[in-house]
């Protein structure tokens, strides 16, 4: 079970405003070892910075200088109200490369869960690799529009259920959200993980949530042509972006490294926790005793 204690504080090493694209204010979040190799995290559609509670709170933070923060329109970061916010690839590329830029993010890896599979493609497709060791794609779509609902996505997301997020009423929209999240674990999260989740789910403003899902992105190319290595997990039992996303990078480039996990829905760094850390410790690892027998 993937469970939080609200009772219990967990605080960032350091909280930081950066101005991203449009002059909008990105929250982000520091924690972990400052002198560690840098890992940036993206959070999925309709969450935030504390969907990485079970990476930031682990044995990573002894190692690594871990890094999250809110895409627009999510969590703690700005919220505009108009789709010229969300619908341009390099509104998220700019984004990104502005927190690398203020926190002097020097090879770094970036982790993208879900959507940010694609918002993590629009920082490489802009800025490209050169400053980036590997990328880790969990749960992630590498395409947007209708060939990733044709191919990707699963009934849990596409169901009249979850589509309920895009109603106008704020009951419909909760009940949608509640549907939706129950399919990011097998087994039930605690209270107060749900309560973090669905609190985050309804910051996101509705122009934000429709404008994101009709973009039209495919980053599959984007991927197969990396410099960087690329690690792919996923569920086997994940109804929401379904296992075809990754088996078709998988697909077009052989050397991913792709952890299936036999159990699990959406987010199995929540509920298989502890692999997935040991996965990312030993993937962070990997690389940079790469780059270092590769240092003349």
């Amino acid at each position: 079970m993937y469970s939080v204690n609200l009772s219990e504080p967990v605080v960032p090493r350091d909280r930081i405003q950066v101005t991203g694209a449009q002059g909008i204010t990105l929250s982000v979040q520091e924690w972990g070892n400052p002198n560690g190799q840098p890992i940036l995290f993206a959070h999925a559609y309709g969450m935030s910075h504390l969907a990485w509670l079970a990476q930031v709170t682990s044995d990573l933070a002894q190692e690594f200088r871990l890094v999250t923060f809110d895409h627009r329109g999510h969590g703690e970061s700005d919220k505009p109200l108009t789709a010229d916010s969300y619908n341009q690839r390099d509104l998220f590329a700019d984004d990104i490369q502005a927190i690398i830029a203020q926190l002097n993010l020097k090879d770094l890896v970036l982790v993208g869960h879900s959507m940010s599979g694609v918002l993590v493609g629009d920082y490489l497709m802009k800025y490209g690799d050169r400053n980036v060791m590997g990328v880790v794609l969990i749960g992630a779509n590498n395409k947007l529009g209708t060939e990733m609902f044709q191919t990707q996505i699963g009934q849990a997301f596409l169901a009249p259920q979850a589509q309920a997020i895009f109603s106008e009423g704020l009951y419909e929209q909760i009940g949608g959200w509640n549907f939706l999240n129950r399919h990011l674990t097998t087994n039930p999260m605690n209270k107060d993980a749900q309560g973090i989740i669905l609190a985050t789910s309804v910051l996101m403003p509705m122009v934000a949530r429709r404008t994101i899902a009709l973009r039209d992105e495919n980053y599959l190319s984007l991927y197969q042509h990396l410099n960087a290595p690329i690690l792919l997990v996923h569920a086997k039992d994940d109804q929401i972006v379904l296992p075809a996303a990754p088996e078709q990078l998988q697909a077009v480039r052989s050397d991913v490294t792709y952890s299936l996990y036999e159990m699990g829905g959406h987010s199995p760094h929540w509920e298989n926790s502890e692999r997935f850390n040991h996965e990312l410790a030993t993937f962070m690892k990997t690389i940079l005793l790469r780059s270092r027998d590769a240092d003349p």
